[in-house]
């Protein structure tokens, strides 16, 4: 069995808690007293495959830490956006195999990726942006995320989306691929964040030139944090390929000139949330 998987499996969590494993780039693990969660789980090298020997090649710095048909356990599988390294077209449909019990909550927009993976429709529940679902004892809000463009569907609703995730009596936050845009952080603030996952790759002209769509940079990433009063704050979407990838020294230079609560996971790490000592956490 996989070191990771039996780490995860073999890991007990008290009610009002949960443990998070890092599993590169936007992908998290979230386990709670009764359930295994898995968020954009990128665990196959696809992006590295169809890109080969292109100007935007898509090389993993890191290896998967667990392979897709390693995942057997999983309750729900979280998606933001229908890009390969958010639904992976190598890792979801085995996932759904792999693991019968898991729902998978998507954008409406990407119902028939989903449909075309062979995942029965019972399994998938959709959102479209401003609105909600629950699954269970979770409530879940999808917000709109801007990745560069809306590029919202008159009927289908926003392609791009951040999940708030009330779980256990906390509140996650995973923004997903987003840019800063008028009334996020009043659509965030309605909510108490105590914990905020939050890309920092940024976009610059060599990106656009490659057609990458832009994310928030660590100082954007930052100033979000604060606004929402984020309890605790994890930076995502670095370290998995060299050509869009992020300096994480620059976040932690600008979390601490502003006093920000954070933390920096290693990949394959976890640790327990709430912390003991809250207020004093960085890394």
């Amino acid at each position: 069995m996989n070191t990771l998987i039996r780490q995860i499996d073999q890991t007990r969590v008290e009610s009002g808690r949960l443990r998070i494993w890092w599993i590169g780039q936007e992908g998290f693990v979230l386990k709670s007293f009764s359930q295994t969660i898995y968020i954009d789980p990128y665990l196959s090298t696809y992006a590295e495959k169809i890109t080969r020997g292109k100007p935007n090649e898509h090389v993993r710095i890191k290896p998967p830490p667990m392979k897709p048909q390693d995942v057997t356990h999983a309750d729900i599988v979280f998606c933001t956006h229908d890009h390969a390294d958010h639904i992976d077209p190598e890792g979801i449909p085995i996932i759904a195999d792999k693991s019968p019990r898991a729902r998978f909550v998507v954008p409406e927009c990407a119902r028939k990726t989903m449909q075309g993976f062979g995942i029965d429709d019972g399994r998938i529940h959709t959102v479209k942006g401003d609105d909600e679902l629950r699954l269970d004892d979770m409530r879940i809000c999808a917000v709109p995320a801007k990745h560069e463009e809306f590029d919202r569907h008159p009927q289908k609703g926003y392609p791009y989306l951040s999940y708030v995730i009330d779980i256990e009596g906390l509140t996650v936050f995973h923004a997903g691929d987003t840019i800063p845009y008028t009334g996020q952080v009043d659509r965030l603030r309605r909510h108490r964040i105590d914990l905020a996952f939050l890309p920092i790759n940024g976009r610059d002209e060599f990106r656009r030139k490659l057609d990458f769509e832009g994310n928030f940079t660590c100082d954007e990433a930052v100033r979000l944090a604060l606004d929402i009063d984020a309890g605790l704050t994890i930076p995502m979407h670095y370290d998995m390929f060299a050509i869009n990838t992020a300096d994480i020294n620059e976040f932690r230079r600008i979390a601490e000139e502003h006093n920000l609560r954070y933390l920096i996971m290693d990949h394959g790490g976890s640790f327990c949330f709430p912390l003991e000592a809250l207020a004093g956490t960085r890394n």
